[in-house]
């Protein structure tokens, strides 16, 4: 079931900046990345229980978690401003230079219940995850991003998005029956209030909170920006989107979107306890 599944690529995807030599010798110091301060995101994956959660975080403050309990809020200007200086900082793009340049040994290894955290902002982009029984490389510029964006990480926020964009779409996700699951249909209009009909005990209505609502156009956002391709796979999930034009498309079309679908799919069938 992909509401199970949220994944991501997790590795080292290093800007390329990271790898250009700025006016010097191919054997002298490598150029300091560095970006404009943008959206950016933090991502933990791995554990002993297959964690896979990402939060998106605007440039406004607005942040949305993708994860197997979906939730959006906003960060504290504090926070935000504090995030600011670390991404923007030089430390930061050192970091993320020597991360590219580092080449594990090769016996080091990764033990399964080791977390693997990822930040990303534009073409910057750092992960990192220990071997076993070693300690940790200095990054305190990763290291106190990563812990800024824990709480919400967790889904504590400072505070509601309250921001009224994006807007909310009318959505309907059908769950498609198959011989090993039924089916049904859950559809959404532009107030939040939710109907699903077909399921065991009938038809229900649901009013979004506010928190769902926040988050499911936070998610149809983020899914709407890119295309729906034909699928190879078996679909389980239908979803129509009530965009200018409307978007359409089964789960496994949702390719680059895979974690945002599974996450939308998670909160409809929370909202009606499925």
């Amino acid at each position: 079931m992909i509401a199970g599944k949220l994944r991501r690529r997790v590795g080292g995807l290093i800007a390329a900046a990271a790898l250009t030599v700025a006016g010097c010798s191919l054997s002298g110091p490598l150029a300091t990345p560095s970006e404009p301060f943008s959206d950016f995101s933090v991502g933990e994956f791995g554990g002993i229980d297959g964690r896979q959660n990402i939060v998106h975080v605007r440039a406004d403050g607005v942040a949305l978690l993708v994860s197997r309990v979906p939730a959006a809020g906003r960060l504290s200007d504090q926070k935000l401003s504090r995030l600011r200086t670390l991404l923007t900082s030089e430390e930061f793009g050192k970091e993320v230079a020597n991360e590219a340049q580092r080449t594990p040994r090769t016996t080091e290894q990764v033990c399964s219940d080791l977390i693997t955290h990822e930040v990303t902002m534009g073409t910057l982009s750092m992960s990192r995850t220990e071997p076993c029984g070693e300690e940790s490389r200095p990054a305190p510029a990763f290291d106190e991003i990563v812990s800024i964006v824990a709480p919400a990480m967790r889904g504590n926020f400072d505070g509601p998005v309250e921001s009224a964009e994006p807007r909310l779409f009318p959505v309907r996700l059908e769950r498609i029956e198959l011989q090993n699951q039924a089916g049904y249909v859950i559809k959404v209009d532009v107030a939040g209030r939710g109907t699903i009909t077909g399921a065991v005990g009938g038809s229900k209505q649901r009013d979004l909170s506010v928190q769902q609502r926040d988050t499911l156009r936070l998610l149809i956002a983020r899914v709407i920006e890119e295309p729906v391709v034909p699928c190879t796979t078996t679909a389980h999930y239908r979803l129509h989107i009530d965009t200018e034009p409307p978007i359409s498309g089964q789960d496994c079309g949702f390719r680059e979107r895979q974690p945002e679908f599974g996450a939308l799919t998670v909160l409809l069938e929370d909202a009606f306890d499925l």
